[in-house]
């Protein structure tokens, strides 16, 4: 596939001297460059490339790896030499990012839950009507996709006739209704995201909750009946 955002090899050396992290590197190892890969080998591999050609790149290069970068600049030496990519791949039809520690703007968990409403081909970001992020889920092993998408690599291969479009579409929808996380504790909050003007999220509301309501819930998502 076509790499949607070129970068050029010098500057590609350079963002992988002032951003070592970018570079693969064995978990168990001290220094970032520890498999000793020439210049040629870091620009041909490297986590700044891994989703070259997908409907991810965008999100990863655009979005988050530039306010990684950011908050990377902000720390301390020691702090940087400590943070590491420990594995980024797909698992259920998401982007997951794992680091030896996380970002302080959740930004990994962003990551996540907005590849899980973009198209893994074209980069789509599907809407519903009013205007929520959603997607068409593949049956079987999951991709997330855009309308047009979600007809090529999924129902025509399969062998949908096309007068069933509109019924197998409306199986395969995934609506994103809010993106939010409740931490438990003393008091029970609930954390709630807003959209930024590029498509990012960041906090709009955190708000307590009643324990007691809570606990109803929780005890009453424990009934089998």
């Amino acid at each position: 596939m076509t790499c949607k955002f070129p970068i050029s090899d010098e500057n590609m050396l350079e963002l992988l001297k002032k951003y070592p992290f970018l570079k693969h590197r064995y978990f168990w190892k001290a220094e970032p460059d520890d498999v000793n890969k020439t210049d040629a080998e870091n620009i041909e591999s490297n986590w700044y490339k891994i989703w070259d050609g997908s409907g991810w790149e965008d999100l990863w290069k655009n979005r988050y790896l530039p306010r990684l970068f950011k908050e990377y600049d902000s720390w301390d030496d020691e702090t940087k030499s400590k943070f590491f990519f420990t594995d980024v791949k797909e698992k259920f039809g998401e982007m997951r990012i794992y680091t030896t520690f996380s970002s302080n703007k959740n930004l990994e968990m962003i990551a996540e839950w907005l590849s899980s409403c973009t198209c893994q081909y074209c980069g789509a970001e599907p809407r519903t009507p009013d205007g929520k992020r959603m997607s068409y889920q593949s049956y079987g092993w999951i991709t997330n996709m855009c309308r047009n998408c979600a007809i090529e690599h999924e129902l025509k291969p399969e062998g949908v006739a096309e007068e069933n479009y509109e019924t197998e579409l409306k199986n395969m929808e995934s609506v994103c209704n809010q993106f939010g996380f409740k931490r438990f504790g003393n008091p029970t909050t609930l954390t709630t995201f807003k959209e930024t003007d590029d498509g990012w999220l960041e906090v709009d509301k955190v708000v307590e909750l009643d324990k007691e309501e809570e606990r109803r819930q929780f005890l009453e998502s424990l009934r089998c009946e």
